[in-house]
């Protein structure tokens, strides 16, 4: 057995996903769907094992041998479940929601007979003579193929449900608790890149014969699963305690409407006036159809209005009143010996890591930044 610097590497994003995985199953926060993606990181550091043990020489163990490992076909749709329970966590796992993992099911339950038969015998040639009469090869080559249809699939499904929230998230409410999942974005760019990069070597093997004169393309795979394996545990230790519990049904993105622009500009003054004057930005839990109600309005021609006339969302739209609201605040002399964060609580923010994220964006500035510029003027 040896190790070289590609084996510590993946070694280390091996260790560092099984690790965080164990803390991921062992949350009491969002069970389903941090168990699903804790599940995602073990399958892809078994994968990475796999690669582990032909690199180190304990592939030529009798008992290492043909390990049942056939995770291929099961990473994305766990990745896809824990997106799903994610943004749905009241969500139900139905035996309509297993068949999704019959493909993973079917291959796995094959690796176990090929080991199980191979281990009649501690001679590695005998073993791989057994594998051969069991069509080992073929089927994972049709394992692997078809992985890359299955990452494909469920990467698409999975962004799908992603724009989804956002879309929900930004016209429906302004409670700045809920989460905007930004790494979320960097989920869905490595996913793809790893779907990339595995169909690139499969073709390279189909129309070159890679396999059967380079290593490499299979190396910098392994370690890119491995990052990947590395990130999700890293972040997901940051992110397992947010729970998100929502009903995502009743959609009110902004659509064409019938309605005579003449009702909907006087709408939109309303809300206008009704912003400056009663300061309902101030309420932390705003929703737009809490708005639609004060207003007497329709809530999908309330928010075709908010993107018509003032071209935000709904959740932009508040917030944006809020940063006003902090910023006269902070120039209030009255209110120096105020905290920054009892006065964004006070504005109607509810969340201190949201508040500075949306601050920031609004002016270029810290809160803190921000006073101490206006202070020196």
């Amino acid at each position: 057995m040896y190790f070289s610097i590609f084996s510590i590497l993946l070694l280390i994003g091996i260790s560092n996903g099984l690790i965080t995985s164990v803390v991921l199953l062992r949350s009491r926060h969002n069970v389903r769907s941090n168990r699903f993606l804790a599940l995602a990181i073990i399958t892809l550091c078994f994968l990475c094992t796999k690669k582990l043990w032909f690199t180190s020489g304990l592939w030529d163990t009798p008992y290492i041998r043909y390990f049942p490992i056939a995770g291929e076909t099961g990473a994305a749709p766990m990745l896809y479940f824990f997106l799903l329970f994610l943004f749905h966590s009241n969500l139900k796992f139905t035996w309509k929601h297993a068949l999704h993992f019959l493909p993973f099911a079917v291959f796995q339950l094959y690796a176990l007979v090929v080991y199980f038969y191979t281990l009649q015998t501690q001679d590695l040639t005998a073993k791989d003579n057994i594998a051969g009469v069991l069509h080992f090869v073929l089927i994972k080559d049709i394992e692997e193929y078809l992985g890359v249809l299955i990452n494909i699939i469920y990467i698409t499904l999975g962004y799908k449900q992603m724009r989804a929230y956002r879309t929900w998230l930004n016209n429906t409410t302004a409670d700045s608790k809920y989460p905007d999942f930004n790494w979320l974005w960097w989920l869905f760019t490595f996913s793809f890149i790893l779907g990339g990069f595995l169909a690139l070597n499969h073709f390279l093997n189909l129309a070159f014969d890679f396999n059967n004169k380079y290593n490499f393309q299979w190396k910098a795979f392994n370690l890119y699963m491995a990052f990947v394996a590395y990130y999700l545990g890293f972040v997901a230790y940051k992110q397992s305690h947010v729970e998100v519990a929502i009903n995502q049904t009743n959609d009110v993105a902004p659509k064409a409407t019938t309605v005579a622009n003449q009702e909907l500009s006087q709408m939109a003054q309303r809300l206008e006036s009704m912003i400056a004057k009663e300061k309902i930005f101030l309420n932390p839990t705003l929703s737009l159809q809490e708005v639609a109600q004060l207003l007497a309005v329709n809530p999908r021609n309330l928010s075709q209005v908010i993107n018509s006339y003032f071209g935000k969302s709904f959740r932009e739209l508040i917030n944006h009143y809020r940063v006003e609201e902090v910023k006269a605040k902070l120039n209030d002399e009255n209110l120096e010996k105020h905290s920054i964060l009892g006065i964004a609580l006070d504005c109607g923010f509810n969340s201190e890591a949201s508040f500075y994220r949306i601050f920031k964006k609004a002016t270029g500035m810290s809160p803190s930044q921000y006073k101490n510029h206006q202070t020196n003027q």
